[in-house]
């Protein structure tokens, strides 16, 4: 059978993982939670200690800090060591440089100081920051929270991240000072942390403060956060942690880095236990006005009409159907991250001193333990029709709740408005008109989440969960965040046949409520407690498992989708040089997810690590032709991609992939330029100049390139 969280012999196999992994050595555990936390709880708290433990060996992680809050209990945990040479354990007390979630309190400032009326959040910035050059376009406050703004990311992070004296505010400021914006402000969202930086001088000018002690005494102190201040390297810092990065594989330590160069976008330093009073702090709604947090929830579009997910200083997309404010950061020293699901009083804290560590494991174990729900599932369907079909209706669900919960009412009540938005919804959804045109189909449902297609789609989702609240009550359309997507839609289709519900129904197509009662009744087919337990890692017995999940996945129309885990083992496996396990096991994924661009995607990588250059290149080809617009294809994700082969120093590969990713995007200036860095780096300058020329062509404004031509 399925290798379960617990199989029989458990500690067989992870044993032997374990013995052929080479871990730092942890200490005991140190505990801080209450004592009533129920039985089952301290069940699954133990068996996510036991997944830690296992997993930071498979990450080499040196420590790890760990706090949730669910209602008024708070647990908090420390693993392995804050101090390695000294062999000082971690502990939820431990204090971590907290980098870009230092944002949050930068936006939260802004939004204090413009209920005072000192901020306009629609003034340009050089209101409140008159030494920050004019450019070409006036730059909003508000733009600037949402990374609108048009304000440059660090141009050469091997020179602007690695700066190592103190820098005051002004210092800070004049390192971008020059800088050309990279786009006109609100036409592109460009994460950028000197924007912050910016914010924060604001926030100088307008309170009359320091940064630092602006946040302290409007933000730390009226939260109990007795043990969050700036980073500051010459201070006596309690319970301060070491940071450490791996270079080949190997452990060492962080360069020293003083961050005071990004000192309101990454200058802060806290621990997991004052992450969750902060968090308390924003669930209960303190420090600002129910409207503030209103609008800093609420995501920026762009001035086409699409959503960009990230609202006034916080990520803002839903986390499955849960409404949830998030942000992570990552710097020399650390990884952190914070989650928050304001409308059930539930937030969790993640930190860590290796850099570059992914805490994506780790954070969602504990909330899918806490939740005793799946949020790690994805479900694939062998029918591409289907398949864009099924996503549709899991996004629709996924904003319809999460936005119902948050906004305790749907997006529109208006019959005329409701009727265009099912009209839009039943005449997208059929598989005729995806089958004719497969790509427009997938643009028009993809606007109907956007401002640009009136939101329509979402407009579908919060009338359904508002006629499920209203037909079942509050208490039970909660339940759908553990029953999912198709139970949801089924109920809402069953409400049809209620002659007493007082509500206008707005019906959904025949063929579609056919379809969903089929995805229903397979779903529970082949979603069994054996695979709702089921957690891949290196441990598990592949060989069972394969043909298990075959037999189970011929027979359904619909089954979950594991991709994401196969490759996480898969990269586990290359580190390790063990490169034919990781390709058989991302084949055997391919396998079962035929038309999965997340499949082809992470075996073309694998093949691309291994010099297969060519094998490569003609995956990564069949996932465009899939899905040209696929997330694994888009410039950001071959740029990091790009980045992995050239720490791995697999120099050969990295110029095949270089060639590939522009012909994939010809037209993208940004990856012409960051190609030319790389060929620099290489040494081969003539490529390099070639590139910068190209850049230079499709986007004249980019100016600084000159510069980089020059050195070529």
């Amino acid at each position: 059978m399925v290798r379960q969280k617990k199989p029989p012999y458990w500690w067989l196999s992870l044993f032997l993982i374990l013995f052929a992994l080479k871990p730092v050595g942890l200490p005991a555990k140190t505990d801080d939670y209450s004592t009533s936390l129920p039985p089952e709880l301290k069940v699954r708290l133990q068996q996510f200690q036991e997944f830690v433990n296992f997993q930071m060996k498979i990450d080499q992680a040196v420590d790890l800090s760990v706090a949730f809050l669910k209602g008024n209990l708070l647990w908090s945990h420390g693993f392995g060591y804050a101090d390695l040479e000294n062999k000082v354990p971690a502990k939820p007390e431990s204090s971590y440089r907290l980098a870009s979630i230092t944002k949050t309190f930068t936006a939260i400032a802004i939004m204090q100081l413009a209920e005072r009326g000192r901020i306009n959040l629609q003034a340009d910035i050089r209101t409140y920051v008159p030494y920050f050059p004019r450019k070409k376009w006036p730059i909003p406050v508000r733009l600037l929270l949402g990374h609108l703004g048009g304000i440059s990311h660090y141009r050469n992070y091997a020179v602007e991240g690695r700066i190592k004296e103190h820098k005051n505010t002004r210092e800070a400021i004049a390192i971008f000072a020059g800088f050309d914006l990279v786009a006109e402000p609100g036409t592109k969202y460009h994460y950028s942390s000197y924007g912050f930086n910016l914010l924060g001088a604001a926030i100088e000018s307008a309170s009359g403060l320091s940064y630092g002690e602006y946040i302290t005494k409007n933000i730390f102190l009226p939260l109990g956060m007795k043990d969050s201040r700036m980073d500051d390297p010459l201070e006596i810092i309690p319970n301060r942690v070491r940071g450490y990065q791996l270079i080949n594989g190997q452990l060492k330590n962080s360069e020293f880095v003083d961050i005071s160069s990004r000192f309101a976008a990454g200058g802060t330093r806290s621990t997991v236990i004052d992450l969750m009073k902060y968090a308390r702090g924003i669930i209960q709604q303190k420090l600002l006005r129910p409207a503030s947090w209103r609008q800093m929830f609420t995501s920026l579009a762009i001035r086409d009409g699409y959503f960009t997910g990230y609202g006034l200083g916080w990520n803002v997309r839903p986390w499955q159907s849960h409404f949830q404010a998030s942000h992570g950061g990552s710097q020399p020293e650390t990884r952190t991250y914070l989650l928050i699901f304001p409308t059930e009083n539930f937030a969790l804290a993640v930190a860590a001193n290796l850099e570059r560590l992914d805490l994506r494991p780790y954070f969602t174990r504990l909330a899918e333990l806490v939740l005793d729900e799946d949020l790690d599932l994805e479900v694939y369907c062998p029918q591409k029709e289907d398949h864009l079909i099924y996503q549709t209706i899991a996004q629709t669900f996924y904003y319809g709740l999460s936005q119902y919960e948050w906004r305790h009412s749907p997006l529109t009540s208006k019959p005329q408005e409701l009727s265009r938005a099912f009209n839009y919804f039943n005449r997208h959804l059929n598989r005729r008109f995806i089958a004719q045109d497969w790509a427009k189909a997938k643009k028009k449902i993809d606007d109907g989440f956007h401002p640009r297609g009136s939101q329509k789609m979402i407009k579908v989702g919060t009338w359904m969960a508002y006629s499920l609240a209203h037909a079942k009550g509050e208490a039970a359309l909660r339940q759908y965040h553990r029953r999912g997507p198709l139970a949801f839609f089924q109920d809402y289709l069953q409400l049809q046949k209620e002659k007493s519900f007082p509500l206008r129904y707005f019906p959904l197509e025949s063929s579609l409520k056919n379809l969903v009662a089929k995805w229903q009744k397979d779903w529970q087919e082949v979603y069994t407690d054996e695979l709702r337990h089921l957690w891949i890692s290196p441990a598990t017995d592949f060989e069972q498992l394969w043909p298990v999940l075959k037999e189970k996945f011929a027979r359904s129309s619909l089954y979950p989708d594991y991709t994401r885990q196969f490759a996480r083992v898969a990269t586990f496996y290359l580190r390790r040089k063990q490169a034919e396990k990781a390709l058989s096991l991302l084949k055997h994924s391919l396998e079962l997810y035929p038309q999965s661009t997340a499949a082809l995607t992470h075996l073309a990588q694998a093949e691309f690590w291994v010099g297969h250059t060519q094998v490569a290149r003609k995956l990564y080809l069949r996932a465009q032709a899939i899905n040209p617009q696929a997330p694994e294809l888009n410039v950001s994700a071959l740029l990091r991609f790009a980045s992995q082969l050239e720490k791995g120093q697999r120099q050969q590969p990295l110029k095949a992939f270089i060639t590939l990713a522009l012909e994939l995007h010809p037209r993208q200036a940004d990856l012409w330029e960051k190609a030319g860095d790389i060929f620099f780096r290489l040494g081969e300058k003539k490529r390099a100049r070639q590139y910068y020329r190209r850049a230079l062509q499709l986007d004249p404004q980019r100016k600084h390139l000159w510069e980089k031509i020059k050195k070529t």
